[in-house]
């Protein structure tokens, strides 16, 4: 069980990520098939080994324990939840409370479509309402059903303010930071990962 040193979109951040759709209760078709983690380094076997193991390592006693003290050693002001991956199950959400409780000086930031599983709603909103976290809805053009009104959004070609990383104004997380600054403010990204749009101020179509 590790997490990450960072990656091109995030920069030297810290995350945390499991294995992709099978830990994502939520998923949608449309984002099932245009989901990053099915391309690039994540279908490399060594790094799907990592995240299963992250998965398995998840369901033991010694969990929160391992990755605060790892989160820790970091020293970095905000953690990525869930690159690819998503809250799969209650206990598993209540670890990441408790991680979140111990650790009140680092923002935990990143979006769940776990927001869709009634099961598992409540304890994403008690999660969500923590003051050192920053969990948005994720949401795409193809489903009806909505977030209350109390999700900000991040939003696949939706409703809210371009990522400036998407839109090549920005060469990384760390050099924006409203993922983790302004829970109040949603975010629409491009359909294509991490690729310049032609117009960042072009109308944007909703994403429900």
């Amino acid at each position: 069980m590790s997490i990450s040193k960072g990656n091109m979109k995030i920069g030297a951040l810290p995350s945390f990520s499991l294995p992709t759709l099978d830990t994502c209760p939520g998923k949608t078709d449309f984002c099932a098939g245009v989901c990053y983690g099915l391309r690039g380094n994540f279908v490399f076997l060594s790094v799907k080994n990592v995240h299963k193991q992250n998965q398995i390592a998840s369901f033991e006693d010694t969990f929160v324990d391992s990755i605060t003290n790892q989160i820790s050693r970091r020293h970095a002001e905000a953690f990525r939840l869930h690159v690819v991956g998503d809250f799969f199950c209650v206990p598993y959400i209540e670890k990441w409370m408790e991680i979140a409780h111990r650790l009140p000086d680092v923002k935990f930031f990143g979006s769940t479509r776990s927001w869709r599983v009634a099961e598992l709603r409540s304890a994403m909103r008690t999660f969500r309402d923590m003051p050192n976290v920053y969990i948005k809805a994720s949401i795409d053009p193809s489903h009806s059903d909505n977030p209350d009104d109390n999700w900000g959004v991040w939003s696949i070609e939706g409703k809210g303010y371009p990522c400036p990383h998407d839109f090549g104004l920005v060469e990384n997380c760390t050099q924006c930071g409203r993922c983790w600054t302004d829970s109040n403010m949603d975010i629409r990204f491009n359909l294509r990962w991490g690729r310049k749009s032609r117009n960042p101020d072009q109308p944007a179509m909703m994403g429900s």
